[in-house]
């Protein structure tokens, strides 16, 4: 048999189903998720980059925690990875960032960046999704 070929970038594809499952089951009257937020550094707008998810305080607007998805499976997260989420919360003035893998990692040995907090969550792929979406919601809830 033959097919066309094709390609899914799955990083993408993970973040857009982390997004969406937390839009599903995340209270409407207490967040608001933004996703792909554009932050623009430079006037001319030359110099800007996207924010995976950003959850935004339904009481005041105001942004508590970035999250960004990475579909790998390193053993623990990169000093380049800690310091894109960290440069993504304090843009937003949060002091919370998140990094969301599939497979668990090592704990980051120390958790506070610049006044900001990063810590790496699991939303795993295998399995039971809706149990492991709960295990990821009942992790993001209890930092």
């Amino acid at each position: 048999h033959s097919m066309l070929p094709f390609l899914i970038e799955m990083p993408h594809l993970y973040e857009a189903f982390v997004a969406n499952w937390l839009a599903a089951h995340l209270d409407p009257t207490q967040w608001r998720l933004a996703t792909q937020e554009r932050v623009v550094w430079s006037e001319g707008g030359e110099l800007d980059y996207r924010i995976d998810l950003v959850l935004y305080r339904r009481s005041d607007d105001s942004a508590y925690a970035v999250l960004d998805t990475k579909y790998k499976r390193p053993e623990r997260p990169s000093p380049d990875d800690v310091a894109q989420v960290v440069a993504y919360a304090e843009t937003k003035g949060c002091g919370r960032a998140y990094l969301i893998y599939p497979v668990p990692v090592a704990p980051l040995p120390v958790d506070a960046f610049h006044h900001v907090t990063v810590q790496a969550l699991t939303f795993a792929l295998d399995g039971d999704l809706e149990a492991n979406g709960q295990a990821f919601l009942a992790a993001l809830a209890s930092t």
